[in-house]
């Protein structure tokens, strides 16, 4: 069975990074597929997504929508109470039985951490872990492989034959391309009712505007015979 990736995030909004990150890992790990996982209700982050879980799917969607390679997968945003991925792994793992090729993607700083999530150690049971170095990463390029938990050590390969050849517990890092756009950044445009064009795809540019989704500063400021700030 041909391998896919799992990307898991917030998404609030999705942006071309995400999307340019999700296909330099289409390619780096010749995968059939990168499939989108918005998550729910992180156990390890103290708030709510901004967006509405069904805003955030939307989004996705249309972002994905022109491309075959990428997809989305909403079991996170339907499960209730905190998220967890390891459930996420092992649920995907039984729908696509023992022997599939699961390649999860992950930045370096997230995976330097690993050894601190649910059920961390087991993890590796239930996919390959590809970690994406950023080109501004201070800590990898001092420290390389160092700056994982050193139980990971064993699990890392610099061969992707290795790594597809078996459905899980190999850990491999790929360079990422820096592209300076960011969720918060978005939002903070949309908020301020300057343009977010170019920082993602058109679909989601006219979504966010027509929903006014982050326009929250905005219209508290009209509340309170606030000067809104000019376009």
């Amino acid at each position: 069975m041909s391998p896919i990736g799992l990307f898991g995030g917030t998404f609030d909004p999705v942006h071309f990074g995400h999307l340019r990150l999700a296909t330099e890992l289409a390619e780096a790990f010749r995968l059939e597929r990168v499939v989108f996982i918005p998550a729910g209700l992180p156990y390890h982050r103290g708030r709510s997504a901004h967006a509405s879980n069904e805003q955030r799917l939307t989004m996705l969607k249309l972002a994905v929508a022109r491309d075959p390679r990428l997809d989305v997968d909403d079991r996170e945003l339907k499960r209730e109470g905190e998220t967890y991925t390891y459930d996420t792994l092992a649920e995907i793992r039984a729908e696509r039985g023992p022997d599939a090729p699961l390649v999860f993607l992950i930045g370096s700083d997230a995976f330097a951490k690993i050894d601190t999530w649910h059920r961390g150690s087991e993890l590796l049971d239930l996919a390959h872990f590809a970690v994406a170095i950023r080109g501004d990463d201070e800590d990898w390029a001092s420290k390389g492989p160092g700056a994982f938990p050193r139980e990971v050590w064993p699990r890392i390969t610099l061969n992707l034959r290795e790594m597809l050849s078996a459905p899980s517990g190999k850990v491999m890092t790929f360079r990422m391309t820096p592209l300076a756009i960011s969720s918060t950044a978005i939002r903070e445009l949309s908020g301020e009712d300057r343009s977010i064009r170019y920082l993602t795809p058109e679909p989601v540019v006219e979504f966010v505007r027509a929903h006014r989704i982050y326009s929250s500063k905005r219209e508290a400021q009209a509340a309170s015979g606030s000067p809104a700030p000019h376009a």
